[in-house]
């Protein structure tokens, strides 16, 4: 189980390849919080991570475009109807072919700040410091080292066997990662 103080141990490898295959190796044992930190984006390495990974996003926009829609018809039908009827040639109040454009319009305009607001959420951003920007490697991260991370509150978490994993597979580097 987890240490008190220790977020993780992360592994710097040279080669995304040997990334590639402790990730695999270490989801094949039960591992799911492993986070990957690569100069530039890997084939299979996110199948490899998560597979099969639930999408979230719909759900937040399709509520926010319900809502949108509703409060632009609504917001039509209050001023024509309720608020301040006027007769303009003889239509009825509640003519919700006239209402349609604006409706669309704040329907979309809802459902996409649902849905930028729904994607800062399920980021967790904005995040301005993690711990593992204390790890030793990590710097390299972004120019020319793979660094693979398991967090210590990982149900699976044992600090000598993921080091064995890791210097199996290669990893140049083997650190801790405090909280």
């Amino acid at each position: 189980m987890s240490e008190r103080g220790l977020f993780g141990l992360a592994g710097s490898f040279a080669s995304s390849d040997a990334l590639t295959e402790a990730a695999l190796h270490l989801r094949s044992l039960g591992f799911r919080e492993v986070e990957a930190y690569t100069p530039y984006p890997v084939e299979g390495l996110d199948e490899a991570l998560r597979p099969c990974r639930p999408n979230r996003l719909p759900l937040p926009i399709f509520l926010g475009a319900v809502f949108g829609a509703a409060m632009g018809y609504f917001i039509q039908y209050w001023d024509e109807a309720l608020d301040y009827p006027l007769n303009v040639g003889g239509r009825p109040h509640n003519s919700w072919p006239a209402f349609t454009v604006g409706t669309f319009e704040l329907m979309v305009l809802f459902a996409i700040a649902a849905g930028f607001f729904g994607l800062l959420a399920f980021c967790r951003l904005p995040r301005l410091y993690h711990p593992i920007f204390s790890a030793v490697e990590f710097e390299r991260a972004s120019v020319d080292r793979f660094v693979l991370c398991v967090e210590a509150h990982d149900p699976s978490f044992e600090l000598q066997s993921i080091r064995r994993i890791f210097e199996r597979h290669g990893a140049e580097s083997v650190t801790e990662v405090s909280a």
